[in-house]
């Protein structure tokens, strides 16, 4: 990548120095390849700097949301590749990432769910769960990912077109009838494990619960 516009990214950056890492930006959108840079530099860790992770996330943001449909089926298999190495790399790392890298990679999975849930990432929540078990790391994400989901599923401000209208309520139908039940068991082992020991977790995961209850009763009150 060029290291120069890079530069750029950091807040202190001067203005020349932040134009250049948006002229970039711009450039690695457009091109047919150069997200596969940004996906190499994720799942090598290539980078340290917290803004160029970010930056990566979301040239692969733009990939999946505006021009999945043009990738190879070899491509789009490296993007799902990609995230779950990363997953499996937070699970091993001293420190775990910033909250804004968590927030934007939770999207990318989300965007990644609703485009290949129905067709060819079926088992996209028990590939997940074989990540992050119950490593607290891995459950923050696994929440992160689930808060996501519902967003992009429900949320009312922003206007789907018709076709996004159908597909979500396909993805809503199809959740119900496979994975429900183990999503969750998923929360009931969560709480166990850390209703007394992190608080934090255990209101993300709470507020996980409530999300889905919601979510057009995705789960019936009975359960």
């Amino acid at each position: 990548m060029d290291e120069q516009a890079l530069l750029g990214l950091n807040p202190n950056a001067d203005s020349d120095f932040r134009q250049r890492a948006l002229a970039y930006f711009e450039q690695l959108k457009i091109s047919p390849d150069a997200w596969q840079v940004c996906a190499e530099a994720l799942a090598q860790r290539t980078y340290s700097d917290d803004h160029v992770k970010f930056f990566c996330f979301q040239v692969l943001e733009h990939q999946v949301k505006y021009k999945y449909s043009e990738l190879t089926t070899v491509q789009q298999q490296l993007i799902r590749e990609t995230l779950i190495s990363w997953l499996q790399a937070q699970m091993l790392n001293p420190q775990p990432e910033k909250t804004f890298i968590r927030n934007k990679a939770a999207q990318v999975f989300a965007l990644l769910f609703v485009t290949e849930y129905l067709t060819k990432w079926p088992k996209f929540f028990f590939d997940i769960l074989s990540v992050v078990d119950l490593n607290p790391r891995g459950v923050d994400l696994y929440l992160r990912i689930l808060m996501a989901i519902d967003s992009e599923l429900v949320d009312r401000d922003v206007v789907h077109t018709s076709e996004e209208a159908r597909r979500n309520t396909l993805i809503k139908d199809t959740m119900r009838e496979q994975c429900i039940p183990n999503l969750v068991e998923s929360w009931y082992q969560i709480l166990q494990n850390y209703q007394y020991t992190n608080s934090e977790v255990t209101c993300q995961c709470l507020e996980v619960v409530g999300a889905y209850c919601l979510l057009d009763r995705l789960i019936p009150y009975s359960q």
